[in-house]
């Protein structure tokens, strides 16, 4: 494992200690809440473990709080600059996010790449909006049994508690900028 890599995973396993020890869950409780198994979720704890991000979203979504919960962000002034990437990666590492931001608890930046001929699907808390900006290329995103054709710099804003799916059917890969605001934050 990287060094990024370990940082960014001994960060969340801290994270979801503290979260689960102030809510005094148990690890099986945690994992009937999460639907994520308590050996996973104690990997996790210890940094053992490298979660993809379905497995940080199931976490997030069973605790119902925002998956920037999971992860220390800056409060002051930050910068991100796209040489230092702490990605966090899809199931089959075809979908990529890059955490960079949390907004007074109710708003989220993220970077994302969707690798070509991909699909990923997901979904947020209640109450979450989603604004997706694309930075180069073709995306197709589908949102409430409607498809829309996206191109470079098109922005698009919906319920992020919709299920939704990305999808690249382009030879190049896509990058995108999320953000993620919770009105129950």
């Amino acid at each position: 494992m990287k060094d990024a890599e370990q940082d960014v995973t001994g960060q969340v396993g801290s994270n979801l200690r503290d979260i689960r020890k102030a809510r005094k869950l148990s690890l099986e409780e945690l994992a009937t809440l999460c639907d994520v198994s308590k050996l996973t979720l104690g990997k996790i704890e210890r940094g053992e473990a490298n979660p993809t991000l379905q497995i940080l979203w199931k976490i997030a979504r069973g605790l119902q709080i925002p998956l920037s919960s999971l992860l220390s962000f800056q409060d002051d002034i930050a910068l991100y600059r796209f040489a230092d990437r702490h990605s966090l990666a899809g199931h089959n590492h075809d979908w990529f996010v890059e955490p960079l931001y949390k907004t007074n608890g109710t708003m989220e930046w993220y970077r994302a790449c969707i690798e070509p001929h991909t699909r990923h699907r997901e979904f947020h808390l209640e109450g979450s909006e989603e604004t997706v900006f694309v930075l180069n290329g073709q995306l197709e995103l589908m949102v409430g049994g409607k498809t829309y054709h996206l191109e470079k710099w098109d922005v698009i804003r919906f319920q992020g508690e919709e299920q939704h799916t990305y999808i690249n059917s382009t030879d190049e890969k896509v990058y995108l900028m999320l953000s993620l605001a919770y009105t129950n934050a």
